[in-house]
Parts: structure tokens; sequence; C-alpha cells
């Protein structure tokens, strides 16, 4: 299993912290506010963007990794895990539905370097996603659900992992919250919890829209952000990739 997406992250975040300590050295350094202001909005941008790469990455090291399964005929044990057992009345696996472009497999496959076996899954995989993001929330669980197996979902059975963060803000509820509860009552709060975390997701990712396409007026003032506004959400990404990162390595069927 691919280590890039991951690593690449941790690369790309510290490059994001970088730029908020550079923001708190202009602030105490004088510098105006505007042009503090404007670093710190390019941190949270660049954590949207590091979020953003890290998923693509990490979607395109799943296909691959479930295709060559596929290639190398032990699909059958995939679906086996995934469905708890075979059944061939159950839909196709959604990654089977998947359109890979057809030159990079071509092209791919002439190569004279075999010391990769399906090299071309991956690089077809790789162009699928050059024409796509995942900055839509909604898209995590559809892209990352089918290689996990059953009782190891998104969002039901990774909430708790974030709520055991106790960043009330992030995710509504805390552990304490949740102690005295059960039943119909505890998944109510789940529930609540994983529409708090997807609309801080989404608000962060409104931000690098923001700032991308209107330089940081989303009507017509220049928004303003305090060293701790984002800090905060710097930590929210940070927390989110490399939680769903370690979810998926504990639990991915190939």
């Amino acid at each position: 299993m691919s280590m890039t997406a991951r690593n690449h992250f941790d690369e790309d975040i510290q490059r994001v912290e970088a730029f908020l300590v550079l923001a708190k050295e202009q602030s105490e350094a004088g510098s105006p506010e505007r042009l503090v202001n404007d670093l710190r909005l390019s941190a949270i941008a660049s954590s949207v963007g590091a979020m953003d790469a890290y998923l693509c990455d990490k979607y395109v090291d799943c296909i691959t990794a479930a295709l060559r399964a596929y290639a190398n005929k032990s699909w059958d044990k995939l679906r086996a895990y995934a469905n708890k057992s075979w059944d061939e009345s159950k839909p196709e696996h959604p990654y089977l539905k998947i359109s890979l472009p057809a030159r990079e497999i071509i092209d791919a496959s002439k190569s004279e370097d075999r010391a990769r076996p399906q090299w071309e899954i991956r690089m077809a995989a790789r162009k699928l996603m050059e024409r796509d993001n995942m900055l839509s929330i909604s898209k995590v669980k559809e892209n990352f659900n089918p290689i996990l197996p059953e009782g190891h979902k998104l969002w039901n059975d990774f909430i708790h992992i974030l709520i055991a963060k106790n960043r009330k803000r992030f995710t509504g509820v805390v552990e304490e919250d949740l102690d005295k509860l059960s039943g119909e009552e505890l998944q109510k709060k789940r529930k609540s919890a994983i529409d708090t975390v997807k609309d801080c997701l989404v608000e962060i990712v409104q931000i690098r829209h923001d700032w991308i396409h209107n330089c940081g007026r989303p009507k017509s003032a220049i928004k303003r952000y305090s060293q701790g506004k984002a800090k905060i959400y710097i930590y929210y990404i940070k927390t989110f990739v490399e939680e769903l990162d370690n979810f998926i390595e504990d639990h991915r069927l190939v």
C-alpha cells in the first residue's frame, strides 16, 4: 500500500503551518494587518489544497489496489469481505463502474519497465483524477467506502474517532456527552456530530474558494481571520486527514 498520499500531506501541512508562523512574525513586527490577514488566508486555503491532494491521491491508491486485485484474480475474496458473504445478486462493486482513460492504459502497458505489475492501472487512475477534485465532502464516503468492510464504514464507524478529540466546535459533542446515552439517542448524537464535522469542513473549503475566486471577498469586504481562528481551521483539516488515513489503512480490504 502506497504511503505517498500521507507523506505528501504531512509535508504540505508543514508548509501550511509555516505560513501561520510567518503571519505571527509579521504581526509582531508591525506589518500591515492586510498582509498578515492575507498570510492567514493563504494558510487556510493551502490546508484545503493539501486535503484535496491527499484525498485524490488516496482514492487513486485505493482504485489501483482494488483493480489490481481484480486483475490478479483475488477479487472474489475482496467481494466476499466487503459484502460479508459473496452473493452474485448483490450490486456490482462501485470501482468496477469507473471508466479509466484508455490511452494511459495502452501507453503504460507498452512500457518496457515491467518491474511494477499493472502499472497501467495506476497511471489511468491518476489521469482520471487530474480532471476532478475531492472538495465535495460527500465524495469521501462515496469514494472510500467501497474498499472498507462492513463495520468499518464512513461515516458512522469513523465519527467516534473524531469525537474522542473532544473538540466541541468541530464535532458538536464530546465523549462526555455520549457517556450515558445508548440506542436511538446515541445514534442521533453521532448523526449530529457527523453533520457538524461536514458543515465545518464545508465552511473551510468555502474560505478556500473565496480566496481563490474573489481574493477573499465573498461579498464586498475582505474576510478577516485572527491567528487563533486560522490555526483552529488548519487543525481541523489536519486532524480529519490524519485520522481518516489511519482509519483507511487500518481497515482497507486491499
